[in-house]
């Protein structure tokens, strides 16, 4: 029971609290828990209270005569407009409002209230407001206006009737009485029929003789519920007066608000002429559909000071529309819009005044805000702060774009004059990127264009650039020949970086590598690869280094070295010649004849009896040399004849003899014909095979410092010729390979190949 009590005081405290112009959904919640707490104390003390507390609320939700729902919704709209007034105009409104609301009661206290705060804003109104209560006939400052008889606080006639709680039964309508079943079922029959009234008296008859009749105690509280509530069955209300109902909803789902209240009108006469004075649901349908149409006038004045750049004021006039219609999508949606716009416009106001940093920060900001202002302008095209404050940011865009270009030129200056390729690859990147910056601000310019493109083009040079001087030095680094001239031919490409430090150390690099291949070649006394390797060091890209005192020096002893083979070779033509006319001398008896024939002698008296004559046989002696020479050795011809020859000497040779043939005239036998002489050319005998187990250099001669003529692969088979010791007292090994279409003679020490086989003979020297 405390617990009863206690929420019975707090309903009642909320309900004392509650303003004149609580919406129907506060309304409802009250009367939600009214409703519970008379469920709960029926049978109780606090029973008569809870009825009392349902039945103000009651009274709250559904206005008691016709009169009083337009003057609330008058005096609701008058209120709004005073809470959001924005200027005198608002209030002016307001007070416009005010006055319609006189013209239905002029005696109403809210409305004198409303005009009084309307006329403290400011003289102008106080003198309206005056003139307007002078109109009416009421004081200008009424102290205490009296109360209205029609006022909605007064209570309803159903609350007057309500018979008293002792459970004394109330004599009926005809003065009979019945019994209790029957009194029933017409209750029910009353109440389903829309019979409120009649059914709260036939429950007071049947309550008076059945104190604790429960179905009757029910009855009569639905009853007296709808009664208080303005429900009418949906049989009672006429035909006309439904449908003029239903097509002013359909109005109001269009949006046309003044058709639809005049449809609401027509069905609410239709229904009042019907016999039922109060149909809630058209009462509260008009106070809907003037709460919409103050809704849109509201949300066209704030249409109108948003397009004037008032957004504060439009805020104001969306929230007041809001106010009036809670749930309204198009006024939430104006309300985010303006919030957003004013929000977002602050924000690059304060981004434009705060900029700071460097002028890629500053070109970013700017961006940014170009951005934000881009989908600003789209939801307001005819905005002039937005205008006003683009073209504050254009003109910030431009003066960066000027310092973008001048430090990117600036650069590119630097650039040139640049001599180390790191620092000319910084600068580069540095001016790519202030180009880049202000071609994003200003795309369309076509000379920022061109010029990044031709610093992105020599940022690109650069990097290729420092990449081949990092592959040319890992390639010097691993000295051979094809690196070393893949190595030269890179470097060759760079003549325009050619005053960067770690380039010119790389070239001098490569250099010494070449230098090195002619110092070997001299110590080899191979002047052709050491002038070729000479060649490539005067060539490209070593030009830039100048000429160097080594290749002087290298030059120098490259020509001695050939002016000593030139020497040897003269000394040796000179002594070949001697030797040449030494052989010629004592070959004279041989080759005089050839040169010089002798003439023939006539025979007087020819013989004709053979007679043999000895025939010596050749014996070849072949002699080798180094030089081998060809010899032509005159030989008479002999000329076969039928004498039959002695066989004391038949000796088939390859070597013609002289045979006397008897003839009747004499014949000159001298006549020298030429004839095959054999080569005196060996052919060398092979005395074993072997081959190298590394890479070795075969020389001309059996001597470690004699001529390289080639060099044997490992692997690679050797024909051993001969045996010899050399200068160094090492065993060497005179040998014949193939190297492809050329055959190769020359020397190589035995201690550097591996024999086959059953080996080489032993070595005596």
């Amino acid at each position: 029971m405390a617990d009863l009590k206690q929420q019975l005081d707090a309903l009642r405290e909320a309900v004392e609290s509650l303003p004149e112009s609580a919406t129907a959904s506060q309304i409802a919640q009250l009367e939600s828990e009214a409703r519970s707490l008379l469920a709960q104390s029926k049978n109780t003390v606090y029973e008569a209270t809870a009825r009392d507390l349902f039945a103000e609320l009651a009274r709250r939700s559904a206005p008691s005569s016709p009169e009083s729902a337009p003057v609330r919704s008058l005096l609701r709209r008058a209120r709004i407009r005073i809470e959001i007034a924005g200027d005198e105009d608002d209030v002016d409104e307001a007070i416009d409002i005010l006055a319609q609301a006189l013209e239905h009661d002029p005696h109403n206290p809210e409305t004198l209230e409303l005009l009084r705060e309307a006329a403290s804003r400011s003289p102008h109104l106080e003198l309206k407001v005056r003139g307007l209560l002078e109109r009416y006939g009421l004081e200008a400052s009424p102290a205490a206006p009296p109360p209205s008889p029609a006022s909605a606080d007064a209570p309803p006639p159903t609350e007057r009737r309500r018979p008293p709680e002792s459970g004394a039964s109330a004599p009926s309508s005809d003065g009979t009485t019945g019994t209790t079943a029957a009194l029933l079922s017409e209750i029910a029959q009353a109440y389903y029929s829309g019979e409120y009234q009649r059914t709260v008296d036939l429950a007071n008859r049947v309550l008076a003789e059945d104190p604790d009749n429960a179905q009757a105690q029910e009855y009569r509280q639905k009853a007296e519920d709808n009664l208080l509530r303005g429900v009418v069955p949906d049989h009672r209300i006429p035909f006309d007066a439904r449908v003029a109902y239903n097509r002013a909803n359909s109005l109001v789902r269009a949006g046309n608000y003044d058709e639809a209240e005049r449809l609401y009108r027509e069905a609410r006469d239709l229904a009042a002429r019907a016999g039922i004075p109060s149909w809630k649901d058209v009462e509260q349908a008009l106070l809907d559909i003037q709460d919409l149409s103050l809704a849109r006038e509201l949300l066209a004045e704030g249409d109108r000071l948003l397009a004037a750049d008032d957004w504060d004021g439009a805020l104001q006039k969306y929230e007041g529309a809001l106010r009036v219609v809670p749930n309204d999508p198009l006024a939430q949606e104006r309300i985010d819009l303006v919030r957003s716009v004013r929000q977002q416009y602050d924000q690059a106001t304060v981004q434009l005044n705060m900029a700071s940093g460097s002028l890629q920060d500053r070109a970013r900001d700017l961006q940014e805000i170009h951005t934000l202002l881009a989908s600003l302008r789209q939801l307001l095209p005819g905005s002039e702060r937005l205008k006003r404050l683009v073209r504050e940011v254009e003109d910030r865009s431009d003066n960066l774009i000027a310092q973008l270009y001048t430090q990117a030129q600036g650069a590119l200056t630097r650039v040139e004059s640049a001599t180390v390729l790191e620092e000319k690859h910084r600068l580069t990147i540095e001016a790519v990127r202030a180009l880049e910056t202000a071609a994003e601000l200003e795309p369309t310019n076509e000379e920022i264009t061109g010029l990044l493109q031709r610093a992105r083009q020599s940022e690109a040079d650069m990097a290729e650039a420092r990449h081949i001087i990092e592959r040319a030095s890992a390639l010097i680094a691993q000295n051979y020949e094809n690196e070393l001239s893949q190595a030269r031919n890179m470097l060759a490409g760079l003549r325009s970086y050619a005053q960067d430090p770690r380039y010119r150390m790389i070239v001098a690099d490569l250099l010494a590598r070449h230098l090195e291949r002619v110092e070997a070649a001299l110590d080899e006394e191979d002047p052709q690869t050491a002038q070729r390797w000479l060649e490539l060091a005067k060539d490209e890209p070593f030009r830039i280094l100048g000429r160097r005192t080594e290749i002087l020096r290298l030059e120098e002893a490259i020509r001695q070295m050939r002016r000593r083979r030139y020497v040897v070779w003269t000394v040796s033509g000179i002594v070949i010649l001697v030797v040449l006319a030494a052989v010629a001398l004592a070959t004279q008896p041989a080759w005089g004849p050839i040169l010089n024939p002798p003439s023939p002698t006539p025979t007087s008296t020819p013989t004709i009896t053979p007679l043999p004559s000895p025939t010596p046989t050749e014996t070849l002696t072949p002699t080798a040399t180094d030089t081998p020479t060809a010899t032509w050795t005159p030989s008479a011809t002999p000329t076969p004849t039928d004498t039959p020859t002695p066989t004391d000497t038949p000796t088939p040779t390859w070597t013609p003899s002289i045979t006397p043939t008897p003839t009747d005239t004499p014949t000159p036998t001298d006549t020298p014909t030429a004839t095959y002489t054999p080569s005196i050319t060996p052919t060398p005998a092979i005395l074993c095979i072997v081959f190298p187990n590394q890479n070795v250099n075969v020389r001309s001669q059996p001597s470690p410092v004699a001529r390289q003529i080639s060099v044997g692969m490992q692997g690679q088979r050797m024909d051993v010729l001969a045996q010899d010791l050399g200068n160094d007292n090492q065993r060497w090994y005179r040998v014949r390979f193939q190297v492809e279409d050329s055959t190769i003679i020359g020397w190589v020490r035995a201690d550097l190949v591996i024999e086959a086989g059953e080996g080489c003979p032993p070595f005596r020297p």
